[in-house]
Parts: structure tokens; sequence; C-alpha cells
């Protein structure tokens, strides 16, 4: 059979107008559930102004030393009243029991009589905490109980505000008669470190000046020794030479005259030799050259010529040696010259010598004067230097304590403010800061905030309600020859469409009632239709499984995804229990998935949460297909079924 036509024929079975109003209810299922809900919490803070709170101000009011008046339950009841958070009632005592006790206030505000006196004791060096009562009866309501609670708290804020800004009043008041006085110390006390300033440096100077003058005697002294030590060390070599050589002067030019002589006669020898030598060998030659023009065949000779040659070199030689001989006869001469000069000097030299002695020596003595007086002047140039550092040193002392005394005393000074209008500035540190919340992707109203928590369990609600009207199979589907998956399908698009249907209504009425504004209307509508799809596949496929037991178990199985999906509070605060089942069950994802459609949020986490819804409706597509399967099979057990279909 034709799986479209199944469908069909499922739905035209409710011909009936009781049968089609039923059709009808299932549509607006997920609109009763979810729509009525949002619709009576959408924006519950709106009209929390209508809320009464008794206000019982037994407040006495009280004067300080100084003759300020302090009322401070009045004030804090213009304070209230300026800012109507909820409907402040003042009344007495009794009229606040009594319409706490019948609901006619939800709670009361009671401050007591010394209230004043304990905000006034904190200016007086004897603070007292001031204490208000707030009153709650559980038999309101435990929201009721949880709103005292903050409420408590803001009160708080508010009365530590007002104490602070009566004891800043007092404080402020005073300021400007300390800050005077630290200003006058400082300056007094910056007085005291210019002085000190001038006598440091007029110490640091003569410190350095004697510091230099001990530096240059130390160095003065040095060298002075070294000056006297060298002295004597050129004393003591040159008298012995000088002793030594002037006696022996005269002894040396005769010595020298002596030397001369000698140089002369052998000039003459030598001179006379060369001459004898050269005569004789150029006789030789002579001779030689006249037997070879008398007998040429001697001339011939080869003995002969050697001798010749020999002859001639020797003539040659001979010229050599007279040569030098005059110039060792001319050198002689000039020897003999100077030899003359320096033994007519010999003794103006023996004079001059014994003076420079004389000189050196009483140089060596004057330079170890000085410097045995350097030496006594050295320490006593230190011992002055060594006076002036101490005098330095407690100078700079005194000016670095006094410039520390004048920095702190001016800082000190710097620190108190000039408080031109003392109530003014203590009413604005009072409450020195603010907090600046800033979020993003954040739902408009309450109820904007719950919707995707409720619209998951609506359209969940929905898979378990539709199987009390529509059948999760056709039974001539479950006898014919379609596909176990055909008779599948033609039992699910039925509800299906019926359940997508239902999401869309939802979706509109809260849209246009309510004033719903999703961040993509594409995402929040096509979530809507998958999560419609993917529980209506689970209930389906429980339905076919297990009768109207699979109804129980799609219900239970609802009870633990809406107390797992983290709608509310987020899935840290849950049970480890609930946390462990919170990723296994397809409302988490499609919470998640419509929170970020309709208030905004990470694309790519959207995407998964779709992924995994349109999964578990696979999912529960082929578990309704093996059902279907396992359904076609004749059991003894269904001639009578346990519970009743």
């Amino acid at each position: 059979m034709n799986v479209l036509a199944l469908a069909i024929e499922e739905l035209r079975r409710y011909r009936r107008p009781l049968e089609r109003i039923a059709l009808a209810f299932l549509v607006l299922v997920p609109s009763l559930y979810g729509g009525l809900y949002l619709w009576s919490n959408w924006d519950p803070y709106a009209k929390v102004d209508t809320i009464k709170v008794a206000v019982v101000n037994e407040d006495s009011p009280v004067t300080t030393d100084d003759g300020e008046k302090i009322d401070a339950g009045a004030q804090m009841v213009a304070e209230l009243e300026k800012e109507p958070v909820v409907d402040w009632t003042t009344t007495d005592a009794a009229d606040a029991a009594d319409g706490l006790a019948n609901g006619r206030y939800l709670m009361t505000l009671t401050i007591p009589q010394d209230f004043s006196a304990s905000l006034a004791s904190v200016a007086e060096g004897n603070p007292t905490s001031a204490k208000v009562i707030l009153a709650r009866d559980g038999a309101n309501g435990f929201i009721v109980s949880v709103a005292s609670r903050g409420a408590a708290l803001e009160l708080q804020e508010r009365i530590n505000q007002a104490a602070t800004e009566a004891y800043l009043r007092v404080a402020f008041g005073q300021l400007d008669e300390l800050r005077d006085g630290i200003h006058d110390a400082a300056d007094g006390a910056q007085q005291l470190a210019d002085g000190a300033k001038e006598a440091h440096d007029g110490a640091t100077s003569l410190e350095s000046g004697l510091g230099d003058a001990v530096d240059a005697s130390g160095k003065l002294a040095t060298g002075a020794d070294k000056v006297a030590d060298g002295n004597e060390k050129i004393a003591g070599v040159v008298d012995p030479v000088v002793d030594d050589i002037v006696p022996a002067l005269p002894t040396i030019a005769d010595a020298t005259d002596d030397l001369t002589g000698a140089v002369a006669d052998l000039t003459d020898a030598v001179s006379s030799g060369s001459t004898g030598i050269d005569a004789t060998t150029q006789a030789v030659v002579a001779q030689l050259d006249a037997l070879a023009k008398a007998d040429p065949d001697l001339a011939a000779d080869p003995g002969f010529q050697r001798a010749q040659d020999a002859a001639q070199q020797a003539a040659d030689r001979a010229d050599d040696i007279d040569t030098a001989a005059s110039e060792v006869a001319k050198a002689a001469g000039d020897v003999d010259t100077k030899v003359t000069s320096i033994n007519k000097g010999v003794p103006a030299l023996q004079a001059k010598l014994t003076g420079a002695r004389d000189d050196i020596d009483d140089l060596a003595t004057g330079a170890r004067q000085v410097s045995d007086g350097l030496a006594d002047l050295t320490p006593a140039l230190k011992k002055a230097q060594d006076g002036a550092g101490d005098l330095a040193d407690g100078t700079a002392s005194l000016q670095k304590g006094a410039t520390t005394l004048a920095d702190k005393l001016g800082k000190a000074a710097d620190r108190v403010p000039q408080v031109d209008d003392p109530a003014a500035t203590a009413s604005s540190l009072s409450s020195p800061s603010l907090i600046d919340e800033r979020g993003v992707n954040q739902a408009a109203t309450y109820g904007a905030g719950l919707a995707p928590f409720f619209f998951g369990i609506a359209l969940c609600v929905f898979g378990v309600v539709a199987f009390t009207v529509l059948r999760p199979v056709n039974p001539r589907g479950l006898t014919s020859r379609a596909g176990s998956f055909g008779v599948e399908l033609a039992g699910f698009l039925p509800v299906a469409t019926i359940g997508v249907v239902g999401g869309w209504v939802l979706t509109g009425i809260i849209a246009v009632a309510l004033g719903l504004d999703p961040a993509s209307w594409p995402r929040l509508l096509g979530l809507v239709t998958v999560g419609s799809l993917a529980f209506t596949a689970v209930a389906h496929a429980l339905r076919t499984a297990f009768g109207v037991v699979g109804s129980s178990v799609a219900l239970v199985l609802l009870m633990l995804q809406l107390t797992s999906c983290a709608g509310i509070y987020p899935v840290q605060t849950l049970p480890a229990f609930f946390q462990a089942i919170h990723p296994l069950l397809p409302m988490t994802y499609v919470v998640d998935g419509l929170r970020i459609a309709m208030t905004g949020g990470p694309a790519d986490r959207f995407w998964v949460d779709l992924g995994v819804v349109a999964g578990f409706l696979l999912l529960f597509v082929v578990l309704g297909t093996l059902a279907v399967r396992w359904r076609r099979r004749w059991h003894v057990g269904d001639l009578k079924p346990v519970l009743g279909e």
C-alpha cells in the first residue's frame, strides 16, 4: 500500500465533529501547555510595584555633640518612597502585624527606636550597628521569602551607605584644620632640610678639597722620595767614578802621547817599506819585459809568461800597499793633532768633574729633606679630611631625615582632600562605586528567558498526549504486504504533521500575543520543526513497541528530560545523576538550540544542537520500524493486552 495513502486514511477516520475537535485539541496542546504558562509568567517583575510592604518607623531622632540633628528613620522612609520598587505603605506596628498575618502585606519593615542613635555612634567613636527588622510569612509563598532576602540585602546596602555618609560628614568637617597643621609642619621640616643641605654642601666641598690635597701630598711625597732615592743612587755611582777618573786623566794623556809617537814611527816604517817594495817590483817587471824582447822564444815559453804575470801582479800589489801607507800616515797625523788638543783640556775636565760630583751630592741631600717633610704633611691632611668627612656624613643624614620628613608631611597634607562641600562629598563617597552590568544575548523578560525550556516541554508533552487520540500504526498496514518502514512512516506522518503544526501555532501565538522577538526566525522555526518531529518519533516508537505502557515510558522520559536539560538553572547545579544523563537526552539540545535561536549565541553550537536532534529523529524512526516489524508477528499475549488500548 502507498505510505501517503495510509497516512491520509488515518486522518480521514476523524470525520465527526467531536473527533475533529479532538484533532484540533492536539494541535493546541503545545500552545495550551507552553503558551498559558509563559503568559502567566512572561513579565512578573512588571507588576512588582503592586506588592504591598508595610513600613513601621519607630525611630527617635538624636542630636550629636556638634549640634547636628540626625533623623535617619524618616530619611530612610523618604528614600524608600522616592524609589518605590514595591508599594511601601507607612503604618503602625499593629496594622503591619495584622496585614502580614492575613496576607494584606507580603512583608513588613520595622525601623527600631535606636536606629538614628546607632548611626550617630559611628561619628562619636563608639560605633554600634544600626538594624532594621524585615519580617515575612512563609504562608504567603516561597518566592516571597526569596524576594525578601534580596530586599534585605538592598536595605542593608542603603543603611551602610547612610552610616558611612554620617561618619564622613563629621570627618570631612575636620579635614581643613588637619590639612593646615600638616602643611605648617612640612614647611618647618623643609626649612631644616634646606639649612642642612647648605651645611652638607660646605662640608662636602671641604672634604673634597682636603681629599685632593691628601692625594697631591701623597703623590708629591712619593715623587720626592723617588727623586731623593734616584739622586742618592746617582751620587753613589758618580762619586767613585769621578774619584777614579780625575787622578787618572794625566796618566791617560801621557799614554796617549806615547801611543801617538809609536803610531808615527810605524807610519814612517810602513811608508819606507812600501816605497822599496814598489821600486823592486817595478824593476823586476822591467827586466822581464827586456828579456822577452831580447829572446822571443823565451817570451813564448809558458813558464816565462807565468813569471811575467806574477811579477806584474806583485807590482800592482805594491802600488796598493803604497797607497794604503799614505792613508795611514795621514790618519796618524790627525790622531796626533787630536791627542794634542785633549792633553791641553785635561786640567779643565778635572775641575768640571769635581764640581759636578759636589752638585750631585748637594741635590741628593736636599731631595731627601723635601721627602721627609712631605711624609709628615700627608697624615695631617688625612686627619683633617676624615674630620670633614664625618661632618659631611652628619649633615647628609640630617638633610636626608629632614627632607624625608618634609616630603612625607607634604604628601600627607596633599592626601588630605580639600573639601568645599563636606555634605556632598560624604554623600558621594558613601557610595563610591557602581556596577555597570553588561550582557550579550540577553532575554528581554523573565518569560522570554524561560521560553526555550517550556517550548521543549510543550513539544514533548504533545508526543505523550497525541496517542490518546491517534493510533501509532494502522492495523491494515500491519497486515498488509507493505514494508515495515512504510508502515512506520504511515503511522508516524499524521502524528508528526499535527505536532509540527502545533509547534508553529505555539510559536505564532507567543510572538503575537506576548511579543516574542527571536534573534533568528528561520533557526527558531527550523528547530521547532525538527524538535517536534524528534519528540513525536520517540513517543511513536515507544507506543508502537509497548502500547499503553510505551506512553507511560514516554511520560517518565519526559520527566527525566525536563529535570536534566538545565532549562532554568545551569547544569552544574544539578545533582550528579541528572548531570550524567544531561547529554544523553534530546530535550537538552532542543532547549539549548532554542535559546540561541531566540536570544542569540554561537551559530556553530546551534548547528550542533540541530544535528543532534535530527540524529535522535532518525534513530527513533529506525527503532519505530523495528517495532513495526516486531508487531507484525503474532503473539499469544496479543489476545489480551496487559493494559487496555
